[in-house]
């Protein structure tokens, strides 16, 4: 029936950064901050390896080291940091906030849309 193609542009990139969660309406702009904050808490568990550890509440991500398929600048970004953090431990527990920090993103969840369409091309598993 409809068939959805993993294209830059059906992405919604535009939430990939700050600016994408500018409202006017106060009462939508509080909860968004809550919302965000709730966001930042997500933990993030590097291991190298595609599978579940024992940790709860974690996204256990395994980042595609050979992955060549075309990515947004923040996504390469995002992309390059987590295959970093992959390849240069053993171990690595994060959080969405910290990786929001480490891009100078205001908004977590702007780092989350980021890992979502990570996701969604094929970059990294696990992110649910």
């Amino acid at each position: 029936m409809y068939t959805r193609h993993n294209n830059l542009e059906n992405l919604q990139t535009y939430l990939e950064v700050d600016s994408g969660y500018v409202v006017k309406d106060e009462g939508l702009a509080e909860h968004l901050k809550e919302v965000n904050e709730s966001a930042s808490l997500g933990k993030i568990v590097l291991s190298g390896g595609e599978t579940e550890g024992a940790l709860e509440d974690c996204y256990y991500l395994w980042v595609d080291p050979h992955y060549t398929g075309e990515l947004s600048p923040g996504q390469r970004q995002l992309y390059e940091i987590l295959l970093t953090l992959q390849q240069s431990s053993v171990y690595t527990l994060t959080t969405i906030g910290k990786l929001s920090e480490m891009m100078g993103l205001e908004w977590s969840l702007a780092c989350g849309k980021r890992l979502e369409n990570l996701q969604t091309v094929g970059a990294i598993n696990g992110f649910k």
